[in-house]
């Protein structure tokens, strides 16, 4: 029984979803069931990141937060049931909120409104952009334009766009009500979100993006 399904990331024909309350991911191919994974904590968010530093797809990799932590799973492996890495994130806080760049860099966010990015290479944070929400941070994306920029979504109506490596705020836009979910297409950046009125927003940034980029 699903008791709690979060956004599912697919990569081709592969799919991901979260089972909170029962502290478990299940993985699909097609219609076919080819693992589950136990958490430690309840998952939040998942997302298949793309190699480092290739840029090309890993189908069999997964980044979930679970709670206060990011981990990375490989489900080839068996050992430790799959978990390859655990990160620890803010002390006392939970993290809702993970996504990748083409050149394989994880973000993550969650209750204390900043944003955390990764090197895979040695999981060491290269930057840690603080009070870029004004509340939780419940979804977040690079920009495809320029992965310099990083798209954040509160629980309030605003979405922010800025320089996540300067922790420098280049523009934002808002809905008319508090913000039930965003996305942004993939390799561009029109960014839609779902307002609790039931209003749905587009907003296509790609030039403004790219002139501020220069």
């Amino acid at each position: 029984m699903v008791t709690s399904l979060y956004p599912v990331w697919t990569l081709w024909l592969r799919v991901a979803v979260a089972r909170e309350l029962c502290k478990s991911i299940d993985i699909y191919d097609q219609d076919i069931h080819i693992r589950s994974l136990r958490t430690l904590w309840y998952p939040s968010s998942v997302r298949f990141p793309q190699c480092f530093p290739q840029g090309s797809e890993c189908s069999s990799i997964l980044a979930i937060t679970e709670g206060p932590q990011l981990s990375i799973w490989d489900f080839r492996m068996h050992n430790n049931g799959g978990c390859v890495q655990r990160v620890s994130g803010p002390t006392g806080g939970i993290l809702y909120s993970v996504c990748t760049s083409p050149s394989g860099l994880i973000a993550v966010g969650g209750t204390d409104r900043a944003v955390t990015i990764y090197d895979p290479r040695r999981w060491s944070a290269l930057s840690r952009w603080v009070g870029c929400s004004k509340y939780e941070i419940t979804g977040l994306s690079f920009s495809s334009v320029d992965q310099s920029f990083i798209y954040v979504q509160g629980v309030d109506y605003e979405i922010t766009c800025g320089r996540w490596r300067e922790s420098e705020r280049a523009f934002s836009f808002r809905g008319d009500s508090n913000w039930l979910g965003f996305s942004k297409c993939a390799n561009t950046d029109v960014v839609a979100g779902w307002c609790e009125s039931g209003s749905i927003f587009v907003a296509d940034v790609r030039q403004d993006l790219s002139v501020i980029g220069v």
